[in-house]
């Protein structure tokens, strides 16, 4: 293994969750998850999203609870999405407090750490993201505010797709995502959401598996033109996953990654020439502070 594969190696398990994070995490989503059981008829709470399918980052920002509610809930289905998210706000402003509730596209979010933020978020679980589901013949029916009508989703089926790939690519696949995800906060997240890099990440990468510089490197070429693309929901029920990115956001996008891939070459072409060291620093700089300095 070379010195940068080791840098690599390091990073991977930087942004592994330390038990600390695992704990306070159940800590925090079983307080949310009780707060919206004692005000709703709750068939069953699970989680999803990236935390559920091992590819969430540090700081843990948008940790996802999909709540499937029951029969005495039904006739909220009838009213608009909009109505069903500010029934689940009302809810948690009760025990968290206005200012740490807010109203998402397609669900309701409790900030935590917001009255006393620190400068430093390592460590620390900082929103937990509440998802109001019915279920459904093709899946579950979710509110979307935006577009004013309930969506089809199945996050189960994105958890098993993601674990088919991960281990269609011997393990490498699930730390790639992180790395990918990692580095696109640390652009100032030309991609959003975040689950579009998940999803462009399951067609584009491909067995065997390589390395991760060279996964990496890989990803931001393919990428570069693929973020023009529309990404259809894995599921194929809801709407395009890419379906936030603008025209003039696809083309900004495209110059990071493409920025991004430049900056890989030149960190491999060190690297080849026996520069370990700059080339470290250069992968540093684009991949961010979780990757090591030397």
């Amino acid at each position: 293994m070379t010195r940068v594969e080791e840098a690599f190696e390091t990073y991977r398990q930087r942004l592994e969750l330390s038990e600390t994070e695992r704990k306070d995490t159940i800590a925090r989503h079983t307080q949310v998850r009780n707060s919206i059981r004692a005000g709703f008829d709750v068939d069953r709470d699970f989680l999803t999203g990236s935390y559920a399918r091992h590819t969430k980052t540090k700081p843990l920002k948008d940790v996802d609870v999909f709540f499937e509610l029951g029969q005495k809930e039904r006739w909220r289905r009838d009213g608009t999405p909009s109505d069903m998210l500010l029934a689940f706000s009302k809810q948690l402003t009760k025990d968290f407090g206005q200012d740490c509730v807010e109203l998402g596209r397609r669900c309701v979010t409790v900030t935590f750490e917001k009255k006393s933020p620190t400068a430093d978020d390592t460590g620390k679980v900082l929103s937990i993201d509440c998802v109001p589901a019915f279920d459904h013949a093709s899946g579950y029916e979710i509110p979307d505010r935006d577009k004013g009508e309930w969506i089809l989703s199945d996050p189960e089926v994105h958890k098993a797709e993601a674990t088919a790939k991960n281990k269609e690519c011997d393990g490498g696949w699930v730390p790639l995502v992180k790395m990918l995800k990692a580095w696109n906060r640390n652009a100032g997240k030309p991609i959003k959401p975040m689950f579009l890099i998940e999803v462009m990440a399951q067609r584009l990468v491909d067995a065997p598996f390589r390395s991760y510089p060279s996964e990496v490197r890989r990803f931001f070429a393919a990428a570069a033109e693929g973020v023009f693309q529309d990404w259809p929901d894995p599921a194929g029920l809801g709407p395009p996953v890419s379906d936030q990115m603008s025209a003039q956001m696809r083309q900004a996008a495209s110059d990071a990654l493409r920025k991004a891939e430049q900056q890989a070459a030149y960190a491999s072409r060190l690297e080849a020439q026996g520069r370990h060291g700059e080339a470290i620093a250069v992968w540093r700089t684009l991949m961010g502070k979780y990757f090591p300095a030397s």
